[in-house]
């Protein structure tokens, strides 16, 4: 990659994750900020990211929360304790390699990631009404293409290693 694709790479990422934040952390926070509910008030800023994740796929290694959040060994093993402690979470051994621990939700962890994914729903459906079915379409294919593009760098650097 010349130096000039290079320079107009790093823009765009950057011009993508502040629009990214505005259009859609930024108003997921606030709607829990606003929000009246007591469980979700517990969660630190992290957390609520770890619930969507864990939700979404209802049993996870660690190390794969790691993976999504970018979040260093230490740091996870703190937030889950945490979220343990707070009944959100809880570990179990993977069944099919007692080497393994599943992260997976509580009863009260599934009420909040009901409560989260709401919010999620209810900021897809307000910015889905703003543009054109086809504008979303292009969006998912190109995130499919960067994520793949991203996948075979990460693993040609974890080659070297």
């Amino acid at each position: 990659m010349d130096s000039e694709c290079g320079r107009k790479v790093r823009l765009m990422n950057l011009e993508f994750r502040a629009l990214y934040t505005k259009l859609f952390e930024d108003r997921f926070f606030r709607k829990m900020a606003a929000s009246q509910n007591a469980e979700i008030k517990e969660l630190n800023k992290n957390q609520p990211l770890v619930i969507m994740l864990i939700g979404l796929v209802k049993e996870i290694m660690p190390s794969t929360i790691g993976t999504y959040t970018g979040m260093d060994r230490s740091s996870l093993s703190r937030m889950v304790d945490s979220l343990e402690e707070k009944g959100f979470v809880r570990r179990k051994n993977d069944p099919a390699d007692r080497r393994k621990v599943l992260v997976s939700l509580t009863e009260k962890g599934e009420r909040c990631y009901e409560f989260l994914n709401e919010i999620t729903e209810e900021i897809a459906a307000e910015i889905l009404g703003l543009g054109e079915e086809q504008d979303f379409r292009d969006f998912e294919k190109s995130l499919e293409t960067m994520l793949r593009v991203l996948r075979k760098i990460d693993s040609a650097i974890t080659s070297r290693k």
